[in-house]
């Protein structure tokens, strides 16, 4: 394994919380469907350039092409739309430390789909990022019993999804011969096409709402936190296994719960940072079983 990787997986979950922290404000200014479309479009955009710059878009196969498709569906569509539907259900530190449990989904997948070893690590985290996971769950009364917040629990699902989506298609595309740009480019292009197949269905209930004054936080969003963040991923990708990587990818959440206070000005509970350090436990005990 390259001593690049490691560093690469770092930068990049600083650059994704970057681009999750940058969503909330920009969803103020922005509808939900309006602000995916354009942050892919943009996305998609530069990786074209960097791919034609580098030279990157040899096409080695359907089945690397079928990989960066499915990454995209499940990661930029469906779990793009669960993740902003969550921000405006939720705070954004909880929303981000809960789709943030990722990597820990991603080892999950690594040992079921792609045949690598479950450790007793695994196990004893995943008992950490599911308590971690109940703290951070908002709480509220029904007919005299408690019950999740749904902005929490569409957290969740995104993680689960993002999870799969980065470490399992993603890894097999890059092993049949794509480039990372070339896979980033069908990842972003799918992701919108993804977006747009719901787009009619999403507008009964979701108006076009694009105001200037977030276009900023739009494309914060898609350079600073898409483009660049999957640059780096998929490159340290090529240099180490998914299953080493996939923890690392965790710093993400400690990232995005930093930036939220730093940047948003929000006050999370003891609960909340309590559910937030179960949960990066959890990510990081991988770290030290695979």
């Amino acid at each position: 394994m390259s001593t690049l990787a490691i560093p690469l997986a770092v930068a990049a979950a600083a650059a994704w919380a970057l681009g999750m922290t940058a969503a909330k404000p920009a969803l103020r200014s922005w509808d939900r469907v309006s602000y995916l479309l354009a942050r892919w479009v943009l996305v998609a955009v530069l990786a074209l350039l960097y791919a034609w710059i580098g030279g990157g878009l040899a096409f080695p196969g359907w089945k690397a092409a079928g990989m960066a498709v499915l990454a995209g569906v499940l990661d930029a569509a469906a779990g793009g739309l669960l993740y902003v539907s969550a921000l405006e259900r939720t705070s954004a530190h909880r929303a981000m430390t809960l789709s943030n449990t990722a990597p820990f989904w991603g080892v999950l997948a690594s040992v079921v789909f792609l045949g690598e070893p479950l450790r007793w690590g695994v196990v004893a985290a995943a008992g950490l990022v599911v308590v971690g996971a109940w703290l951070l769950t908002e709480r509220y009364a029904v007919n005299g019993r408690a019950s999740a917040s749904s902005g929490t629990l569409l957290a969740l699902a995104a993680g689960i999804l993002w999870g799969f989506a980065e470490t399992v298609p993603s890894k097999l595309a890059l092993e049949a011969g794509l480039s990372p740009a070339a896979l980033l480019f069908l990842f972003a292009v799918s992701g919108v096409l993804g977006v747009l197949v719901v787009t009619p269905l999403l507008r009964r209930r979701v108006p076009r709402r694009t105001e200037r004054r977030g276009l900023v936080f739009v494309v914060l969003s898609a350079v600073g936190g898409a483009f660049l963040g999957w640059i780096l991923w998929l490159v340290g990708l090529t240099l180490a296994p998914a299953s080493v990587l996939a923890p690392v990818r965790g710093a993400t959440m400690v990232f995005a719960f930093v930036y939220s206070v730093v940047f948003l000005r929000e006050r999370p509970t003891r609960r909340a940072i309590l559910g937030l350090a179960f949960a990066v436990a959890g990510v990081f005990l991988v770290v030290f079983v695979v």
